[in-house]
């Protein structure tokens, strides 16, 4: 790149490939960075391409070339470049006279350029789809002159920085700041990445295109070098996001390389380093090769603007909102507009969602609802790039976007899925693996693809064991959606009339209930109200069948009762005849910290036990474990089989979430990141009327929030409103109790006590928030 170009005339060109390759046309000059091109039109023959390298090019350099694109067109003879013409001495590369000019014979490829803009998504798509077949074409090729010495190069960007003397202002200031953010990064990731010999150079440029957008011709194996794998979408992308919908198209091209190619986390998280070191490289080389090398000025000419308003854009935004928006681009997370969708506004979804999904459908959380595209561990990205920590979501107990689930569940999916009417390993595994952790005699597992349909087959169980019907729940609990279970889920009724079989007793409330702490026998009062519930079924002609209770009473509104309420609670029920039904789904896998389970945290013994979806990390999955004779009472009735619970993917979701669970040390820092929660939330009531009440026990907390201390009546719209303001400053939160004034916060297991101290320090702004505002609405009055 030190050395100009050949300056050779059309008559010249004509002369040597008459000579070295017995070809008689008229040479036409195309432009070109480094080496001369020139097109040849030969009469009642195919036009061909003679190509004359730089006389500074390393002929091991040129013969790499040669031999990787003979390599592509082997490995896949679909992709569209040329083929070199042999001499007529038969070499590849002629070298004339033996002298410093190596020049090459190429079957000219049809077709003519285009601008991003000229391509609709399914182009876009084909885009980064041949992006990646290239690179597949090349991993196995190896050649010791890929690691030349070369700008373009992004694990070379000190040669660029020294370039930055023959950038002028304006330029040289975003060009050092871009170089200075991700030259850093770089040095740091390239190490770890997966790497090959890559094309490097995939851009509009190097490309044609027919009528239809079709891509015709791959050019110019120039910049052909031994980097990370992932550099290739880089390029391919780097004029993508200067389209009205930038990111919209940088999604597209990236879900056509991802068709072809998975690409790790890692690649993905350095995608916008890529594309500024790209972008600061364009700027540099091409300031550099125009005042060096004039004769290349019109060429490179073109190369800055573009760039230039990239690097604009990326500080216009802020550089981490703008990282944010090109990861979530780069999982392909858009394209929607090949799905037959619009491009997804949040408007066009949240209409289309209305009009689709129907009006039955639980609304939306938050008034300016979230339309969310990524996850990562505790943390959430919408589509806009904002960054939100998940405290909400109980589901994704060893994070969003898991990596070990997500292996497991693409690895088995490629294998085999099928049903428990075969037999295979990953079923009775997890199976065992559960049972190991369950108190002696809950010895049979039966799977399902829900917390719902558990808690429906628990159901079904304790009818076929007990001969009977009667059931009670807590008075604000949920228990799922199936038309058996939506009558335990009081939460969830439009009219608080219980069915005819069920009733309803009270959480251990010892803030509000009707039984408080400060009384004394206030857990006993709790605990007569079960057997009140025996002797109410017996006025309607019920026997008990089952009591279903979530140890953490989360959606009571979080209520962690004293010690032996709920064995007492259990044995009560059991004693006169029915079975205890632990539904697991909210408080399993640890939540509450020092056990896997909610029930062993309190010493009780349930006769089922429900899981749901957590226990797949999000995977439909679902299980119910109990006392073999209990099984045995169904089977003499009915057989019963669910044709996916149980399936090899869902079960190799559910052992890749235990292995993490039962790792040293995960339950420790559950348990001592609930501590510090708690320590953080109950500070808050010293400065903040409000709060009434703080409920925490590991990862499951709740917050009560109530209008007046002395009388404790709820507050519902100040607990609304704290959750919405939460939201407006980056962290989720819910509701939950009767009066819907509970802040209910369970995050992810995998949560850091930094972001632990996020939430408590977030609650304590939005309380401020919103006070001040009621404030002021007060002083207006």
């Amino acid at each position: 790149m030190h050395a100009p170009p050949p300056r050779l005339s059309a008559a010249a060109a004509e002369e040597l490939a008459l000579e070295l390759y017995g070809v008689a046309g008229h040479a036409y000059p195309l432009p070109g960075e480094r080496d001369q091109n020139f097109r040849l039109e030969v009469v009642g023959a195919p036009t061909l391409l003679l190509k004359v390298s730089n006389p500074g090019e390393d002929p091991a350099v040129v013969a790499m070339q040669v031999r990787a694109m003979a390599h592509v067109a082997a490995a896949d003879p679909a992709l569209p470049i040329s083929r070199v013409v042999p001499s007529r001495s038969g070499e590849l590369v002629a070298n004339p006279q033996g002298g410093g000019r190596l020049v090459r014979l190429h079957t000219f490829l049809p077709g003519h350029h285009l601008r991003p803009a000229d391509l609709d998504p399914s182009g876009l798509f084909r885009l980064g789809a041949t992006s990646a077949r290239l690179g597949r074409a090349l991993r196995g090729f190896f050649d010791p002159a890929a690691d030349q010495q070369i700008l373009w190069n992004p694990g070379r960007l000190e040669g660029v920085r020294s370039l930055l003397g023959w950038v002028s202002e304006p330029a040289r200031g975003p060009v050092e700041a871009a170089l200075g953010r991700s030259q850093p990064r770089l040095r740091d990731a390239l190490r770890g990445l997966r790497s090959q010999v890559i094309h490097n150079d995939l851009s509009f440029s190097n490309l044609t295109f027919d009528s239809r957008g079709i891509i015709q011709g791959i050019l110019d194996f120039g910049d052909l070098c031994h980097t990370a794998l992932v550099s290739d979408l880089a390029v391919t992308c780097e004029s993508i996001l200067e389209l009205p919908h930038g990111f919209d198209a940088l999604a597209t091209v990236a879900g056509g390389f991802l068709s072809v190619t998975e690409l790790e986390e890692e690649e993905l998280e350095i995608l916008p380093d890529l594309l500024q070191a790209r972008w600061a490289t364009l700027i540099a080389v091409s300031s550099w090769r125009a005042r060096a090398f004039p004769e290349t000025a019109a060429y490179v000419g073109g190369w800055q603007q573009g760039p230039l308003r990239m690097l604009a854009q990326v500080e216009q935004i802020g550089e981490p909102r703008w990282r944010r928006l090109v990861v979530n681009a780069a999982h392909g997370a858009a394209a929607p507009a090949l799905r037959g969708l619009p491009l997804g506004s949040t408007e066009e979804l949240e209409a289309a969602r209305q009009e689709l999904l129907g009006s039955a459908l639980s609304p939306l959380s938050y008034r300016r609802p979230l339309h969310l595209v990524r996850g990562r561990g505790a943390l959430l990205y919408d589509r806009e790039g904002g960054e939100y920590l998940d405290a909400y979501n109980n589901v994704p107990v060893v994070g969003h976007g898991n990596r070990e689930v997500a292996h497991a569940v693409g690895a088995q999916s490629s294998i085999l899925n099928t049903n428990t009417r075969y037999l295979y390993r990953p079923v009775l595994e997890l199976a065992e693996r559960l049972r190991a952790t369950l108190p002696q005699g809950l010895d049979t597992v039966m799977f399902v693809n829900s917390g719902s349909e558990a808690n429906d087959l628990a159901w079904r169980l304790a009818r076929a064991f007990t001969a009977a019907d009667g059931a009670v729940v807590t008075r604000h609990a949920y228990h799922g959606m199936t038309a058996a279970v939506a009558d335990f889920s009081p939460g969830e009724w439009h009219i608080a009339i219980a069915p005819p079989h069920v009733v309803m007793i009270d959480p251990p409330d010892g803030y509000r209930g009707p039984h408080r702490r400060d009384q004394p026998g206030w857990a006993q009062q709790y605990l007569a109200e079960v057997d009140a519930a025996v002797e109410e079924l017996a006025t309607r002609g019920r026997r008990p069948c089952a009591l279903l209770v979530d140890p953490g009473f989360t959606s009571d509104g979080v209520h962690h009762p004293p010690p032996g309420y709920l064995s007492q609670l259990y044995s009560r029920w059991q004693r006169a005849g029915g079975l205890v039904i632990a539904d697991e789904v909210q408080t399993g896998f640890g939540r509450l910290g020092t056990h896997l389970w909610g029930f062993a945290r309190h010493g009780a013994l349930p006769d089922i036990v429900t899981l749901g979806k957590p226990m797949g990390n999000g995977y439909p999955i679902g299980a119910v474990i109990t006392r073999a004779e209990v099984v045995d009472a169904l089977a003499a009735k009915t057989e019963w089989f669910s044709t996916f619970g149980g399936n090899p993917v869902a079960c190799q979701a559910g052992l890749a979430v235990l292995n993490q669970v039962d790792e040293d040390g995960f339950r420790a820092r559950v348990t001592e990141n609930g501590e510090r929660l708690g320590r953080a939330l109950w500070a808050l009531a010293s400065g903040h009327e409000p709060v009434g009440d703080v409920r925490s026990l590991g990862l499951l907390a709740g917050v009560e929030l109530v209008s007046e201390r002395e009388q404790r009546h709820p507050d519902p719209g100040l607990a609304a409103e704290v959750v919405e303001e939460m939201r407006s400053l980056g962290v989720l939160a819910g509701r939950a109790g009767a009066g819907g004034n509970v802040i209910k916060i369970r995050p992810p297991l995998v949560v850091t006590a930094d972001q632990v101290d996020r939430v408590a320090a977030t609650l304590d702004r939005a309380l401020t928030t919103v006070e001040e505002r009621a404030r002021g609405r007060a002083r207006d009055l």
